[in-house]
């Protein structure tokens, strides 16, 4: 008798952990209250990448997850590409900045993670329309990192669920959650039923509400807040002339390509201004600055207009680490909250799928389990230390 395993939520994390169950013989039900890909996994700037991420249990995790993406892509050659083997240039202008950047670079040599330098003629002939400063003499190039394209990425997922014989329930919020020695026991907004061996809660920022039916808080940051830790600008540009084919990181903005031309922003020192319940208009002062800096960063950039500028709200557990494993004794519901899901979704859908159908916890998942920011509802939970990798 296959076992009965529902997921509550259709970003990347539930769909690639579904679909790796599917896969092994699982009978697997996935529930949304909207539409695939409609939460954290519609808004990111999808960054592919170890670089930065610390503890080195973390950059093992996110590296290995590298390596999986090319894995998943290389297994669907018929499939549209999802994943841009582009690397990434970062270079900086100031003394200060320069000396982190060398710092990072040396922690991530010990770490046998890819990257060269390259000096300022390289730069002019790699990227033909950059205005580069003066001051910029040379660059870090991480060869290993790439970047996505989340709809297709979804669609791939969705695709391999469906052909593995998993279900999709969506436009159908889970309303009660309630947990026995014996199965899970799911109610819905229509009034329809779900009894089963074990859930996943894959809610990204909306997992407090769920956990809230089993009696446990989660300390995680408020996506909801105008907090920079929590929610960042990404604007899209139109069509450019601008031959741009690996992820920028510099001073002022960070730059990808996406699609058709268009280009994708960032620039994490105006997130202090980013809040959820205030959109901001492209032709506002938000967008307006960043078109200055990118006038400034490259040539044919005179013309620019943004199409759009969201305000993307990560599902981050409070102190920066994923939060993976069982919440409770009986080993019926599984917790995955994560701030790198775009790079980790293909890894840990493996690796989830393995523990809960072999009964053998994953030593990579092991240091983060989730004990160390639940607590029971109502009781003040400690304070974890505040952790922001490069973004995502």
């Amino acid at each position: 008798m296959p076992q009965r395993i529902a997921v509550i939520g259709a970003g990347v994390l539930g769909l690639a952990v579904a679909q790796s169950l599917s896969r092994r013989g699982a009978q697997v039900t996935v529930f949304d209250k909207n539409y695939p890909g409609s939460g954290t996994s519609q808004i990111s700037y999808a960054w592919v990448n170890a670089n930065g991420k610390e503890p080195a249990r973390y950059h093992e995790l996110n590296a290995h997850a590298i390596d999986e993406h090319k894995r998943w892509q290389a297994s669907h050659p018929a499939s549209p590409q999802w994943l841009l083997e582009t690397g990434t240039l970062e270079w900086a202008t100031d003394k200060s900045t320069l000396h982190q950047i060398e710092q990072r670079a040396a922690k991530l040599a010990a770490l046998h993670y890819p990257f060269n330098i390259c000096d300022r003629a390289e730069l002019l002939s790699t990227l033909p329309e950059i205005r580069l400063d003066p001051r910029v003499q040379q660059a870090w190039f991480f060869p290993s990192e790439c970047l996505l394209y989340p709809s297709l990425f979804i669609a791939s997922l969705l695709a391999d669920l469906r052909a593995s014989g998993g279900q999709l329930v969506c436009n159908n919020e889970v309303t009660t959650l309630t947990e026995s020695d014996r199965d899970v026991h799911l109610t819905l907004a229509s009034g329809a039923e779900w009894r089963g061996d074990q859930l996943i809660l894959a809610t990204g920022r909306w997992a407090t509400e769920l956990l809230s039916h089993c009696g446990l808080e989660l300390a995680m940051t408020d996506a909801n807040r105008a907090d920079p830790v929590a929610c960042s600008f990404l604007a899209q540009t139109q069509p450019l002339p601008i031959q741009l084919n690996c992820n920028l990181i510099t001073p002022e903005l960070n730059v990808r390509p996406d699609g058709a031309g268009r280009l994708m922003l960032q620039a994490l020192d105006l997130d202090q201004h980013a809040d959820p319940a205030r959109p901001v208009s492209p032709d506002g002062l938000i967008g307006k600055e960043m078109l200055r800096r990118l006038h400034r960063l490259f040539n044919n950039a005179e013309g620019a207009r943004i199409e759009c500028i969201a305000t993307g709200q990560r599902s981050r557990p409070s102190d920066g680490l994923p939060a993976l494993g069982y919440i409770s004794e009986s080993a019926r519901i599984y917790l995955m909250v994560s701030h790198s899901g775009m790079t980790l979704a293909p890894l840990l859908g493996r690796l989830v799928a393995e523990e809960m159908l072999s009964g053998t916890g994953s030593p990579m998942l092991s240091a983060f389990a989730p004990h160390r920011l639940l607590s029971p509802l109502n009781a003040v939970a400690k304070t974890a230390p505040a952790y922001l990798p490069a973004a995502q």
